[in-house]
């Protein structure tokens, strides 16, 4: 039996999907303790970045704009991340981790490696450099189809 391209999308598509819960699977038991996996990604970005807005930081963790204004509540109310105006530009938040947030980013780091070292260790050297590339390609092209296009709307700009 022939697999169209459709067939092929559809299982790079599941292939994606069965990834990502098992990596959130596999991430909920290495960041144990008060901190999500999701949080401690968004502070790790934020650590990476310096203050950032909030509109970048959820361009920068692939988070929806709400969901990251409820995470970002919980951390600024446990002191890991202060938010203030930009002197720029007023109508911008800038997010900043605080004191107690870099001090958290040590054993973030240390989670975040064994994480990535149990994700990759099926795959030899070769097989993590073409794994990457592949998804690089995917993202950047999933990126640029759908800048400035309705979520409501398909890639096409079709309902």
């Amino acid at each position: 039996m022939d697999v169209t391209m459709m067939d092929m999308s559809t299982n790079v598509l599941d292939a994606i999907i069965q990834l990502r819960r098992a990596v959130a699977r596999m991430g909920a038991l290495t960041f144990t303790g008060d901190i999500s996996g999701r949080q401690a990604a968004i502070l790790r970005e934020i650590g990476a970045c310096g203050p950032v807005t909030q509109v970048g930081l959820a361009r920068a963790t692939a988070s929806d704009p709400s969901a990251l204004v409820r995470i970002l509540d919980d951390l600024e109310t446990r002191e890991f991340v202060e938010r203030h105006r930009s002197e720029s530009d007023r109508r911008e938040m800038l997010v900043s981790l605080t004191a107690k947030g870099r001090k958290v980013l040590g054993p973030l780091s240390v989670a975040h490696k064994r994480l990535a070292d149990a994700t990759a260790a099926a795959l030899t050297g070769d097989e993590r450099r073409v794994f990457v590339a592949l998804a690089e390609k995917i993202r950047s092209s999933l990126s640029t189809r759908v800048e400035g296009v309705s979520m409501a709307k398909g890639v096409d700009g079709q309902r």
